[in-house]
Formats: C-alpha cells, structure tokens, sequence
C-alpha cells in the first residue's frame, strides 16, 4: 500500500489495522522469545489481546526481560491504539445521530413518500401513513421534529434543490406530497411549489406527485410541471365553510 493510500484510509479502518498488526506481529514475537510460555502463535495472538484491552487474566506471563519489554511496548501501544479505536467509533455514532437530528443525512429510503414542508397538513398527514416510510423535507426547521418516530426521516433545505431532493431519495420514491409554503403569499408560494413540482419529476418521471396549491390561478402550469394531483387549499376550506354554514 503506497502511502498517500494510507492517509486517505479512513480513521476508524487505520485505528482497526494497526491493532491487528500490532497483534500479529506482537504475538509472532513472544512466540520466538519466550516458545515455552508461548508454545504457539495463537498463544501469543490471545495474549497480546488480553494485555492491550487491559482485562489481564494472568493465564500466560512473560518471564524473561526481552519478554517483559515487549510486553511494556505492547501495552503502551496497544492500550493506545484500542482507546483510539473506541473514541473514534464513539465519535462516528455521535457525529451520525447529529446529521440525522439536523437533517444533513442522507437517507437510504426506497419506495417511500416525500412530504415537504412542515406544518399541520403535514403531520395530519404523516399520522395517517401510519409506519409506512417517510421523508419530511423543510428549510424553516433546524432539529427533527419527528425524531421519536423511526419510520420518519428529516432533510434539512430547500425543496426545489437538485442536492436535497437526492438526499430525500427522490429518485426511488414511490410518491412526493407538496404543501404550501405558509410564510409565502399565494402567488409565490404556489410558484415555489410548482417549481419544486418540476424539479421532483426531472429527478423521477414517474413519481406520483401530489401538490397543494393556495389558489387555482397557476393549476395549468402545475399540471404542465408534471403534477398528477392538485388540491386547492382555499377551494376545499371554502367549501368546507360553505357545507357548514347551511348545515346550520
């Protein structure tokens, strides 16, 4: 292995192959020392782990100095080496569960439904999917809000991003869900979610694509975007007002 190969080995796997290596030739050492105490390789293998994990059972000593100072050289580095080694594992799942917090992530999600934007729409939503997988894409939130339910994933950025569309799985996505954007006015809000209408089918022709869209003034172009379903939030609150005032 050329050396600029060995600094672009991951931590964890470098960390990993220097205590194998420490205990392979450890172990070969003590052997040809000491070939009484140690009267084969596997000997020296087993006592080179139990001394560099500090459990030192005390089965098989060293007792002559060459030995003994190989012992001293083994603990030192040993010892160091398996700290390292669990300090950067460690690391790992704590740096992996905060990208998944923060929704950094990406997923590996197939055959799931992307719901962006977070709101009331979509968590009634996301209930009613039951533990079906899903994938909440939203720029507004910086922490997953749904962190307890492991069947949810989180994408942090904007919806109508090439890169957060690939990171929510867009392209093996069995359905995409758009909400409105409720910090936006009717005309930009429907225009953000016809362009994110567009970027989702570029990414996958044959995602089922569920927009909403504030009013029906641009539901031509959603439909020219790609999208296979409209719902005009001001139409069916309005219909619904409607119902219930001549229900009275």
């Amino acid at each position: 292995m050329h050396i600029p190969e060995i600094g672009r080995m991951p931590r964890w796997l470098f960390l990993l192959t220097s205590v194998i290596l420490l205990v392979a030739a450890s172990g070969s050492i003590i052997h040809l020392i000491e070939p009484e105490t140690f009267p084969t390789v596997t000997d020296g293998f087993w006592w080179v782990f139990i001394t560099i994990s500090t459990v030192g059972y005390g089965d098989l000593v060293p007792s002559s100095a060459p030995g003994r100072m190989l012992a001293v050289f083994t603990m030192l580095i040993g010892a160091g080496l398996i700290s390292a080694y669990f300090f950067t594992a460690a690391s790992f799942m704590l740096n992996r569960q905060t990208k998944v917090e923060s929704g950094s992530l990406k997923t590996n999600c197939t055959d799931h439904t992307i719901v962006i934007g977070w709101n009331a729409r979509s968590y009634y939503l996301i209930e009613q999917l039951g533990n079906q997988p899903v994938v909440l894409i939203d720029f507004s939130l910086s922490v997953h809000p749904l962190l307890h339910l492991p069947h949810v994933r989180f994408i942090h950025g904007v919806p109508h991003s090439p890169g957060v569309l690939e990171r929510a799985g867009m392209p093996l996505a069995r359905s995409v869900v758009i909400t409105a954007d409720q910090y936006l006015n009717e005309e930009a809000a429907d225009a953000q979610t016809i362009l994110t209408i567009l970027s989702a089918k570029r990414m996958n022709p044959s995602v089922l694509c569920i927009a909403e869209l504030v009013s029906g003034h641009l539901s031509d172009h959603a439909l020219a975007a790609g999208a296979d379903k409209l719902i005009e939030s001001k139409q069916v609150l309005g219909n619904a007002l409607v119902m219930e005032v001549r229900d009275t």
